[in-house]
This record gives C-alpha cells, sequence and structure tokens, in this order.
C-alpha cells in the first residue's frame, strides 16, 4: 500500500510528493474509520434493545447539523428548517444517524451550491413524515429501487462513500416502527423521507429557539 511504499522509498521522492502520499493515507485511514463505525452501528442497531421515547426533533437535527459543519461551510450548502417540530416517538441517538445520512448525501449529490430544504408532512394515520428535500439532478426510477440496499451509493460516478448510509438508515427506521423512501425526477432533484409513529402528547413541539 501506500505507508511501505512511502517508507520504502522515503529518501527517492520529494517533499511535495511525500505530503500527498500522506494525505491520501490519511483519506483512506479515515474511510476505514467510518466504515467501522458504520459497521458496529448496524450491530448495535440489531442488538441494542431501546424504548421509544419522545425525540426533540429540532435538538437532534442540531446534532446533526453540528456533525456536519466541515461539510456544509466547505460545500457553501444552505439548509432550510421550519421553526417548529411535531414530537414523534423514537431513539434520539439513531435518528440524528438517519438525519445525517440524508444531509450529507443531499450535500454530496445536490446542485452547486447544495440547497436543502428539510420538513415534515402533518401526522397521517399515526405517524408523522421527516424528509430533505435537495436541488441535485435527480435519481431515475430504476435506481430508486436500489438506493435503501447495502452498498449501492446513489450516484457511481461521483461517490467516494462505501453505500452503507442508506442501507443503515432503513434498518434504524424499522427498528422504531417507520418507513423510508425517496420521490424524485430526473432533473427536478430528491426528496428523501422517514416516517415516525406520532407522540400521543399532541400539545408538544419541539422549537429551534433554544439550538440557533
Amino acid at each position: 500500500g501506500f505507508a511501505e511504499f512511502l517508507q520504502q522509498h522515503e529518501e527517492d521522492l520529494t517533499k511535495e510528493k511525500k505530503q500527498e502520499m500522506l494525505q491520501i493515507i490519511v483519506q483512506n485511514a479515515r474511510k476505514m474509520s467510518n466504515i467501522i463505525d458504520e459497521l458496529m452501528l448496524l450491530a448495535g442497531i440489531r442488538k441494542k434493545e431501546v424504548i421509544p421515547q419522545e425525540v426533540d426533533m429540532a435538538l437532534t437535527l442540531y446534532g446533526a447539523k453540528q456533525r456536519l459543519t466541515d461539510t456544509i461551510q466547505s460545500h457553501h450548502a444552505e439548509i432550510v428548517t421550519p421553526e417548529k417540530w411535531p414530537t414523534a416517538m423514537g431513539y434520539a441517538p439513531w435518528i440524528e444517524e438517519v438525519w445525517v445520512n440524508y444531509l450529507s448525501n443531499g450535500i454530496k449529490y445536490g446542485g452547486r451550491p447544495p440547497k436543502l430544504e428539510v420538513g415534515y408532512d402533518d401526522e397521517e394515520n399515526g405517524y408523522v413524515r421527516f424528509w430533505v428535500r435537495d436541488n441535485g439532478i435527480g435519481i431515475s426510477k430504476e435506481k430508486q429501487m436500489e438506493l435503501f440496499s447495502m452498498f449501492t451509493r446513489l450516484d457511481q460516478a461521483k461517490a467516494k462513500g462505501h453505500g452503507l448510509g442508506l442501507s443503515i438508515v432503513q434498518r434504524i427506521v424499522k427498528r422504531l416502527g417507520g418507513k423510508v423512501g425517496v420521490e424524485s425526477e430526473e432533473g427536478a432533484g430528491s426528496l428523501f423521507w422517514f416516517s415516525l409513529p406520532a407522540s400521543k402528547n399532541e400539545n408538544q413541539a419541539s422549537t429551534q429557539s433554544h439550538v440557533k
């Protein structure tokens, strides 16, 4: 690999070439770390017993955006969110992972610059549907059928990931009693959604006033 090559030929390489190879090594190490983290998350989803609780969606989304700060800034992405949220039943750490996946995909595969709209649909049949809409090029009907399969990536040409993200989303939401899906037309962007059981406390809603 690059590390062995660098070790064996260090004296023959220019400073610039060494820096280039070190950067590649760091990037590959980060990718492997991400894969390990996601595989551990998958294992946790299978084994961990969770009791669904009311999720403060504003706070959960804020946590996801904080984790993506560097990505948001480097892509000059704009994310539009509602002022108030309904309260749904779930497990906040897992729901944060769902938001991280949907937002990061919207940024990577959205327009340039990316503009994402985040929102929800009013309760229907006891469920609330949350979604992320991007300004990308859209996804064909054929590819939509495969998106939530393991190791499938949104855009094979542009993708730098390993295709675990959306399969993790599906497993998380299914464990929490909800569903996932995508609505898209080529040339018109995409809307990725997930549903969760609505909270029985109809008067409770989360706001963004405390997480700006």
